[in-house]
């Protein structure tokens, strides 16, 4: 009898011999359970377990950033120092015990970050402000990179994916998506320059380029590298659109770069893909579509995807290779697993609210929580 999910259940395997059981991953979504030194914690590790449990074939951390002078939350992922590195071990023993491959997703937050876990100035291609940062962050300021900047930059993913290897990930994903340090130089609406990292389309892939080949020499080809790639502001012609990235794709291909997950928007705009929209939807199938018909490696993306019966559709009609899932797989950790044991009645369904996004902003809790989840069920003080 043939499965009833024969897309879904379909391997996937990647450049650097990684074999995934399904198409489907968990998608990077900040939770923010790390300490204030920014190491795993056991409350983490539990929270991953519980995803990975649940029937994904893999699944990506959230947002470990490459820096000391960026940080967005107190309590986000660090991999900078030796000691943040070492606490993974304990992530990937946890991954390797229920045979789901974890990507670490390495990040810096540019522009988006804020000043006052570092006291520092946001560093950006071209001294754009965040206007959502900016009105949260009283002490908020950008400065302009200059070259050693730059070059500083490369080295620090370098250096993070270094850390991250040598304590035992197989995979890592470069957060190039939704208006942070590595997407603002590729769109032009925060990449103004006018030397070789602005410019022209092959300009602004520059710097996300050179992670690539850094990443790639330092671990000596051994770290299979992702993009999380962002394909569109949200702005129109002033932002960077989905039909202006062929040769990036290209390049990124080139390179030796295993996947792509795509997505869209920014800080300013970022509303447009948390809340639920029919037209927003369409709009980010139509934009994975042209990213898939330029690529040579698998295509996938994360965004409105409640279920098994959308994933499978999605693959069918060839519209992406893989499918990930975040605030779906939140609110039911076991969604998965429910849908193929028959148990579809039973799943606790994501109400699409986005009020996990704003737990991240909100002083009175400590973590972010969901509306529907038991095992993080928000607290009514919130």
């Amino acid at each position: 009898m043939m499965p009833r999910y024969p897309h879904v259940l379909e391997p996937l395997r990647l450049a650097g011999g990684l074999e995934l059981r399904n198409r489907l991953f968990f998608a990077s979504m900040g939770v923010d359970l790390a300490d204030h030194s920014g190491c795993v914690t056991p409350a983490m590790i539990e929270f991953y377990q519980g995803i990975m449990e649940g029937g994904c074939s893999m699944a990506f951390l959230c947002n470990a950033t490459v820096s000391p002078q960026s940080r967005l939350q107190s309590t986000g992922l660090g991999l900078f120092e030796e000691h943040q590195g070492e606490s993974l071990k304990a992530m990937f023993a946890m991954a390797e015990q229920v045979n789901t491959p974890v990507g670490v997703q390495l990040q810096h937050y540019g522009g988006q970050g804020t000043t006052t876990h570092t006291g520092v100035a946001v560093l950006t291609p071209s001294g754009v402000p965040c206007p959502r940062v900016s009105k949260l962050d009283p002490d908020y300021r950008v400065r302009i990179m200059d070259e050693t900047d730059i070059a500083q930059v490369i080295e620090q993913f370098a250096h993070s994916a270094w850390l991250a290897w040598t304590n035992g990930a197989r995979l890592v994903q470069l957060q190039a998506s939704n208006g942070y340090l590595l997407s603002s130089f590729l769109s032009p609406h925060t990449n103004k320059r006018t030397d070789r990292y602005g410019g022209s389309e092959e300009n602004r892939a520059r710097l996300l380029l050179d992670v690539v080949k850094a990443i790639r020499e330092r671990t000596q080809g051994q770290l299979i590298v992702t993009i999380r790639l962002g394909i569109d502001d949200r702005l129109g012609a002033e932002g960077l659109q989905y039909p202006d990235l062929k040769e990036t794709v290209q390049a990124l291909c080139q390179a030796g770069v295993a996947a792509l997950e795509c997505s869209m928007c920014m800080g300013a705009t970022f509303g447009q893909l948390i809340v639920h929209s029919e037209t927003m939807d369409h709009y980010l199938q139509a934009g994975v579509r042209a990213i898939k018909s330029v690529s040579t490696v698998p295509v996938g993306y994360a965004g409105f995807i409640d279920g098994l019966d959308k994933a499978e559709q999605l693959l069918a009609d060839g519209v992406c290779d893989w499918v990930g899932m975040s605030r779906a797989l939140f609110a039911d950790n076991d969604l998965i697993n429910k849908t193929l044991q028959g148990r579809s009645a039973d799943i606790h369904k994501c109400r699409w609210d986005s009020q996990c996004f704003s737990d991240k902003s909100n002083p009175r809790l400590d973590r972010v929580y969901c509306c529907v989840n038991p095992k993080y069920l928000r607290p009514a003080l919130a």
